[in-house]
């Protein structure tokens, strides 16, 4: 048996010029138990609570809270709502005797450091799947297939078929170049939405090597996505050539690089950092494609600013222009069981709205009088993430972040802060204080 209590304090002034700050405290419960039950079969079952505090679990998806209300007239309450099952997955070891492992259940899935695939740790309730994996290691090598139900919609009728699957295949070998050298396929059937099934098929197809090399940190991976785009390119409203309501009216043709190169320097390290992730322009209109690119199950807040403007797979955070993120980043460990770091981002748009690559978009948009027009540049502005990490003791740490983000006119017109289509954007502040204990 094990287990996790995770409280935070939250304070959180976001962009718009007419919203007060919000002060709130949130919690995450988990309970662990891991059972041996033979040398070839292990079960772990996770349940988890979490909740807001002063809040119960009616009409809010925080389960397992239980409070009395407060006020004139209100009486004394138990509200209750179930305690869940964040985990729970059967494995076989050696399934067959053919040195392949299966994991069967609903389980966090983390791929490649959580670029296309993360648990969303960060947040309280996290991210599980509900997959089959099939895993096989030997040597260097490691060989992955993971099954995800990613919904299902069958309805009684059996009318619509609504249902989504991803299908990942991963490799990985280890000893390249000091460290390692994968690659990943994944395909995903998205029927859901779409009243005839089997519109909405599409690949991602990438490498990613990590290691340290000469005493530099590095990282550097790339993916593209090619089938069809989904409904997105008809709901963005871009004017996209042959966009319908049916998934495979818009081919995807989209990409993701990245690269990290890091130092450390005596107790502390330094890192520098670009990501590049592709979105839309009039070349995409015109030739009936969808080029921002979907960064399906990350766990974004690793990558792209504590602040979180940027979560949406979709892109819909750019307005599907796509994001650059240009990045600094350091920390220091002054002395024993205490780091302080610092992480400075200027965020870009990747589609250049400067010159005519997006003219036709914008002339095209019904609202291009009122929230979206030409005044933009490709700036969307800074973040500065402070944190002080303190190892309390040997299960407790405690954590205290602050951040800063410096709103530009883009971003207030591609994001809503403020007065869409103006310059009249507040900046952002959020603050956290949060005590994590495990045992």
């Amino acid at each position: 048996f094990s287990g996790q209590i995770r409280p935070r304090f939250n304070l959180d002034q976001d962009a718009k010029d007419h919203t007060s700050t919000a002060t709130f405290f949130d919690t995450r419960v988990r309970l662990n138990a891991k059972a041996n039950v033979n040398a070839n079969t292990e079960v772990f079952l996770q349940l988890q609570s979490v909740g807001n505090w002063g809040q119960d679990g009616g009409g809010r998806t925080h389960n397992g809270t239980r409070v009395g209300g407060g006020g004139g007239g209100e009486q004394a309450n138990d509200n209750l709502s179930d305690v869940g099952f964040h985990q729970a997955y059967l494995t076989l070891k050696n399934f067959a005797g053919t040195g392949m492992d299966v994991k069967s259940g609903r389980q966090e899935i983390v791929i490649d450091g959580h670029r296309l695939f993360g648990h969303t740790g960060w947040t309280q309730g996290a991210e599980t799947k509900d997959a089959i994996r099939l895993t096989h290691a030997g040597g260097n090598h490691t060989i992955n297939y993971s099954f995800i139900a990613a919904n299902n919609g069958d309805n009684v009728a059996h009318t619509n078929d609504s249902n989504a699957e991803v299908h990942v295949l991963y490799a990985k070998t280890q000893g390249v170049l000091g460290g390692a050298l994968s690659g990943i396929v994944t395909f995903t059937r998205d029927d859901s939405g779409i009243v005839t099934p089997d519109m909405n098929n599409w690949f991602t197809l990438g490498a990613r090597q990590a290691g340290k090399l000469a005493g530099l940190d590095y990282r550097v991976e790339y993916y593209h996505q090619l089938g069809d785009a989904g409904t997105v390119a008809n709901a963005s409203g871009y004017g996209i050539t042959g966009a319908t309501t049916q998934g495979d009216s818009v081919d995807r043709d989209a990409n993701m690089f990245g690269i990290r190169v890091g130092k450390k320097l005596g107790k502390g390290a330094i890192t520098l950092w670009y990501d590049r992730l592709s979105g839309v322009d009039d070349d995409d209109q015109t030739g009936g494609d969808w080029g921002q690119f979907d960064t399906m199950f990350d766990t974004g807040h690793k990558f792209y600013g504590f602040q979180d403007f940027y979560l949406s797979r979709t892109g819909a955070g750019t307005r599907f222009f796509g994001l650059q993120d240009i990045a600094l980043k350091t920390k220091i460990s002054p002395r024993a069981g205490w780091t302080l770091k610092a992480d400075l981002h200027h965020f870009r748009t990747a589609t250049d709205l400067t010159g005519a690559d997006v003219d036709a978009i914008l002339a095209n948009l019904t609202d291009a009088a009122n929230v979206i027009n030409g005044a933009m540049d490709n700036d969307l502005g800074t973040e500065l993430d402070l944190t002080v990490v303190h190892k309390y003791d040997a299960n407790t740490k405690m954590v205290v972040g602050y951040s800063h983000y410096f709103t530009t006119q883009t971003f207030g017109q591609l994001n809503g802060a403020g007065n869409q289509g103006s310059a009249s954007n507040d900046d952002s502040d959020w603050a956290y204080v949060m005590v994590d204990t495990k045992f």
